[in-house]
């Protein structure tokens, strides 16, 4: 991979591009060349624009990134719909990357989903969340979340699969802690990029500031709050951020930001056994979700090795998913746990439960009921 002192493409303006193929003697029309094959999944470097001179793109070279990635590792899942990359960064650090294929069905189109890291590592602190236990190591730059598109586009086709229509900020890291990577590369995904940001999900664990802020940008994506908990108390534990920024302000600014954009506010929800999968859980979920006329986002919790949090049990998921009376909800397809390829947060040990003690500690593992 080249080095970072060159100017990565994705995100270099029309004008830089411009100045240096001119002091190149290059043509201006070359400038559109290089900029469709930037977004072409089968171009994997500048030597393969076959539009582009030999001579003009070996000087490019010298000071032009293709990409920012490089994918040291893929691993595949459900029977090769989803694709899970370990992408190496320019100074050794690893970010996950995840693309998901959804074929066809009924009156439902196809869709291919990437799901970018932003950070390397997160600060936020979420006790059952794999990327926590790193610690924050720094923010990617906007170049490195939007080549993790491009990267997963070209696995997508690979296969036979792609072309990428949708986006989720809900790998690593906290988009809004890195606010303005995710505007940045927000802006290049919805514009050269091509991807509509009707398309394009940002999760948060509750900036409220920066939600405020991202609703006055202009984008018009959509704002997922990983809410995991609907009291303070509970939430304190379980995100830590809540001390910071409680509940009630946290449901304000995803309101606002709903009716600033016009995009329905969505409150992810990952249930976990014996810590936020109670009756009362489901009924004050169901008023926030109420209040805010958000839509409510299930995500059973996937395998974190080693970890005690796990899943509840059948049983206690349908009371739970029972008790969200009167509002929208979705469970979500937890894919690539068979490769620990699932997207973001969540993997945890299916065989044990815990309860939480009113001091916040975790009672010994115990077996999951049968179903």
């Amino acid at each position: 991979m080249e080095t970072m002192s060159a100017i990565a493409l994705s995100t270099a303006s029309d004008d830089a591009l411009a100045a240096m193929l001119a002091a190149r003697g290059a043509p201006a029309f070359r400038l559109a060349q290089l900029r469709r094959a930037t977004w072409q999944p089968f171009v994997g470097g500048l030597g393969e624009i076959r539009q582009l001179p030999a001579g003009l793109t070996a000087a490019l070279g010298q000071e032009l990134l293709f990409s920012t990635v490089e994918v040291a590792a893929e691993s595949e899942a459900d029977q090769g719909l989803t694709v899970k990359l370990l992408c190496r960064l320019a100074d050794g650090q690893t970010i996950e990357t995840v693309a998901m294929e959804t074929p066809a069905r009924g009156e439902a189109r196809r869709r291919s989903t990437v799901c970018v890291s932003t950070q390397v590592g997160c600060a936020v602190g979420c006790p059952f969340c794999a990327t926590g236990r790193m610690g924050l190591r720094r923010s990617c730059t906007p170049a490195e979340v939007v080549d993790q598109v491009r990267a997963a586009a070209s696995a997508l086709h690979r296969r036979r699969l792609g072309p990428v229509t949708h986006v989720v900020y809900m790998g690593m890291g906290e988009p809004l802690a890195a606010y303005a990577t995710t505007v940045a590369s927000l802006r290049v995904l919805t514009g050269p990029a091509g991807i509509s940001a009707r398309r394009i999900t940002v999760s948060t664990s509750g900036v409220v500031p920066a939600i405020h802020r991202l609703a006055d940008e202009g984008i018009g994506c959509t704002l997922a709050i990983s809410l995991h908990a609907a009291t303070d108390e509970l939430r304190d534990r379980l995100v830590p951020l809540n001390r910071v920024h409680p509940l009630a302000s946290l449901v304000d600014a995803g309101t606002r930001y709903a009716a600033r954009t016009g995009r329905r506010l969505s409150l992810e929800w990952c249930l976990i056994g014996g810590v936020n999968d109670s009756p009362e859980q489901a009924r004050a979920l169901a008023e926030l979700a109420r209040r805010a006329r958000a839509h409510i986002n299930v995500i059973p919790m996937n395998h974190i090795e080693d970890s005690p949090w796990g899943p509840p049990d059948r049983r206690t998921e349908v009371a739970f998913l029972g008790g969200l009376d009167g509002v929208t909800v979705t469970v979500r397809d937890t894919r690539g746990a068979d490769t620990d390829a699932a997207c973001g947060q969540l993997r945890a040990a299916l065989e044990q439960r815990r309860m939480l003690r009113p001091d916040g500690t975790l009672s010994p593992p115990r077996a999951v009921a049968a179903v």
